[in-house]
Parts: structure tokens; C-alpha cells; sequence
């Protein structure tokens, strides 16, 4: 009876630590998202700047006095 407990036990034990593992491994899927979700951060920044340039290049253009801002 007590040999039949520790291999339940065992089994039970080795069950968990493999689904842990299973668990902490890197999905491939979630890794893609996770880069395109910065790549789109990155783009969403990079227009915000292109646009607020643009903006400062529009102004100058309808007041053409001056130089042009950095």
C-alpha cells in the first residue's frame, strides 16, 4: 500500500513539473504578437514625430519667414 502511494505521488509530481514546463516554454504564436505589438509602438512613435515635422515644415511654408525649425 505504502510503495502504491509514493508511485502515485511520483506520478502526480512528474505530471505537474512537466506541464509547468509546457507552460514556461515559449509559444511561438505568442512571441509574434508580442513582436508585432512593438513593431506597432514603434511605427505608432515614429508617425506622431513625422507628422508633428510635417506640421512645423507646413507652417513654414504658409509664413516663409524665418528659418526652418529643427
Amino acid at each position: 500500500m505504502a510503495v502504491r502511494s509514493v508511485v502515485t505521488l511520483a506520478s502526480v509530481v512528474t505530471a505537474a513539473l512537466a506541464r509547468e514546463s509546457v507552460e514556461n516554454a515559449v509559444n511561438p504564436i505568442r512571441r509574434v504578437v508580442t513582436m508585432l505589438q512593438m513593431m506597432q509602438k514603434k511605427i505608432t512613435a515614429e508617425g506622431e514625430k513625422e507628422k508633428e515635422l510635417f506640421d512645423k515644415f507646413m507652417c513654414y511654408c504658409q509664413t516663409g519667414a524665418g528659418e526652418l525649425p529643427n
